[in-house]
């Protein structure tokens, strides 16, 4: 139990990083969405309509930047010892640096780019949760969860359906705190509010480690 708490904990904070980033990116990038390709798929057929080769061909990159990311994992995670879920926060400080980094040059499009490749990693790496599966980059999934799950209660009083309910909840509650703290931070800071995101990274860290931690416990006792 303690590890599903636990497990469910880092899941929470991860949700920070990914709605902070969802905000950053469409508040000071474009009106891009890096986390999620629904809306960026969008733009690209009304850019094809409009004959907007710029946009086709950003909006191109973003996909295969998307695509090159799930490669990524699927190939990284058989060949390597490490958990996916400490790989994904490396990447995520890396995809930080190097957006901070490009930011500076004033390229709204490619500061992007390395987002576009942490934020399907990520979303690999913490698809699950105390048996939950659950994004920690976008919200359509948890709503449809959250709101069915507490539908259920009210007419069967199930309590797994409500313990189910409150994690999905909380994990749209933790994702748009990102999301809040990335819109405020942008009013003063612009572009350069990525920085920040190595708060809620370094809380995830830590939640990371005391969730390890439980499991090694939890193995020693057996």
């Amino acid at each position: 139990m303690e590890i599903v708490k636990k497990q469910m904990t880092l899941h929470h904070t991860v949700s920070v990083i990914g709605g902070f980033m969802a905000g950053y990116t469409i508040i000071n990038h474009s009106d891009i969405l890096a986390n999620a390709q629904t809306g960026n798929l969008i733009k690209l057929v009304l850019s094809a309509f409009r004959g907007d080769l710029m946009s086709i061909g950003y909006i191109v990159l973003l996909f295969f930047t998307y695509a090159a990311a799930c490669v990524f994992y699927t190939v990284f995670r058989r060949h390597t010892p490490l958990s996916m879920k400490i790989v994904s926060l490396i990447i995520t400080a890396l995809a930080i640096t190097a957006t901070g980094i490009l930011s500076l040059t004033g390229n709204s499009y490619l500061s992007v780019v390395p987002i576009a490749f942490a934020m399907p990693v990520q979303w690999n790496a913490y698809k699950k949760a105390g048996g939950n599966s659950s994004a920690t980059i976008f919200s359509s999934n948890n709503v449809r969860q959250a709101v069915m799950l507490t539908t259920t209660y009210i007419m069967d009083k199930d309590k797994k359906a409500f313990r189910n309910a409150r994690f999905y909840w909380a994990t749209l509650l933790c994702f748009h705190t990102g999301v809040a703290a990335a819109c405020l931070l942008s009013m003063v800071f612009a572009a350069q509010t990525v920085w920040f995101c190595f708060v809620p990274l370094g809380i995830s860290v830590f939640a990371y480690y005391r969730y390890e931690s439980a499991k090694i416990r939890a193995f020693a006792d057996i």
